[in-house]
């Protein structure tokens, strides 16, 4: 299993900010989107056959000593060891999640290249970048109404549909009540679908 860091605005998130109330004038009549937050995701992969445990305890050390992931100035983060974060990822309370992604490769290689330069850290094969959404939404009976909503402010497909992500060039992944970590590694390591195929 791989290493989680999960990192987020402490300042005003201008870009979630313009999300929200963009999103709200695209849901229709009965449905309310509450609130939109957003968090950067990085999965730090270990070798084949390989334990995230081996590389942990030097990769929070560069995590909390260094900028390479955050800037404690500006940015908040969760940093999930392989061995604690439990076998599902929960949103948080009442929110439902979009896992955002390139359609291309997730690694961040220029990042691998940079750490592995100023923190060695034998054991980790690769680190892949994605974005998640947490949405707060409520339809006419009161529950968050995902289908509706996923559909009205997910993939754009015209000036007045959609909205998070552009289908060209970002493969997305649901997040409801949980999802397992398996299947996030999963869609962050497989080939993404080609957009035809992804419809």
């Amino acid at each position: 299993m791989s290493a989680v860091l999960l990192v987020r605005l402490k300042i005003t998130d201008l870009t979630a900010w313009t999300a929200l109330h963009t999103g709200r004038g695209l849901l229709p009549a009965g449905h309310e989107l509450l609130r939109l937050s957003r968090e950067q995701l990085l999965l730090f992969e270990p070798e084949e056959e390989g334990r995230a445990a081996s590389f942990e305890e030097g990769l929070l050390r560069a995590i909390t000593g260094s900028n390479f992931f955050v800037n404690p100035n500006k940015e908040a983060y969760r940093f999930l060891r392989s061995s604690q974060r439990g076998e599902w990822w929960a949103p948080p309370e009442g929110a439902w999640g979009l896992l955002a992604r390139s359609r291309e490769d997730t690694r961040d290689e220029g990042l691998m290249e940079r750490l592995k330069r100023e923190h060695p850290l034998p054991g980790l094969r690769g680190i892949r970048r994605a974005r998640v959404y947490w949405l707060w939404t409520r339809g006419p009976d009161g529950g968050p109404a995902v289908s509706v909503c996923l559909n009205a402010l997910g993939a754009t497909r015209s000036v007045r549909e959609g909205l998070l992500l552009n289908p060209h060039a970002e493969a997305s992944l649901p997040i409801e009540e949980r999802i397992a970590w398996k299947d996030v590694e999963t869609f962050l390591t497989a080939a993404a679908p080609a957009y035809g195929a992804a419809a």
